[in-house]
């Protein structure tokens, strides 16, 4: 069940009212001063533009009340963000001219003020689009995203772009042997020592229900 106590909606409230207020102050700030900001102020308007949409994707994800799913299920439903695809989009696009603008700075030599540094301590473009690629429901977008994280190869705080690539590529095999597993497409042997395997089916002889594994198998490894 999805039990959380009152005030959780309480404050989700809040903060949901929070987010459209700074980006109302935000819209109204850029559409009186973008013309006297500087090329690095306005890049600097465009990070905090991808972080409050991709704060505002996440906001979408507290489940209603009555939804008697548990909680995790429900935030992760895909049906809640396949409804946010276009601010997805906003993420990636602006996301792009910031990472050519640092590639530019790089080629002309002034790659220290903006994309040239490999770690910074501040987050930048990595987390959000890690967070594209984990969650939007658009597979071309998903791909825009992960070639624009191997294009500024980099460490923001915690998030490495090298690394994240990787997980990310991960977690799409899994994904898909997920869907697979749903589809009735695979076949998942557990074994008593925590190892699990699967195989295709061969859904044209055995149909879903049944069928023997062919073709080249993959063992995953897990230990708890």
């Amino acid at each position: 069940m999805n039990v959380q106590p009152p005030e959780a909606y309480a404050t989700y409230k809040t903060y949901s009212a929070q987010l459209l207020a700074w980006d109302s102050s935000f819209s109204a700030f850029m559409s009186l001063k973008s013309h006297a900001l500087t090329a690095l102020q306005i890049r600097g308007a465009a990070l905090l533009k991808i972080h409050h949409t991709t704060a505002t994707i996440m906001g979408r994800c507290v489940p209603d009340p009555t939804d008697p799913r548990s909680i995790v299920t429900a935030a992760n439903d895909p049906l809640i963000f396949s409804q946010s695809t276009n601010d997805f989009q906003t993420v990636v696009s602006l996301s792009q001219s910031l990472v050519a603008a640092a590639e530019q700075d790089i080629q002309r030599g002034n790659g220290r003020l903006a994309g040239g540094l490999t770690f910074s301590t501040d987050m930048g473009v990595v987390a959000p689009l890690y967070y594209v690629c984990i969650k939007c429901t658009d597979v071309p977008l998903r791909e825009q995203a992960i070639e624009l994280l191997g294009r500024c190869p980099r460490r923001e705080g915690m998030w490495d772009s090298v690394l994240g690539v990787r997980m990310i590529r991960e977690f799409w095999g899994m994904e898909e042997v997920h869907r697979q597993l749903r589809q009735g497409m695979v076949k998942l042997v557990l074994e008593d020592d925590g190892r699990w395997e699967w195989s295709w089916r061969d859904l044209h002889n055995g149909g879903e229900g049944g069928g023997v594994g062919y073709g080249v198998k993959e063992m995953l490894e897990s230990q708890i």
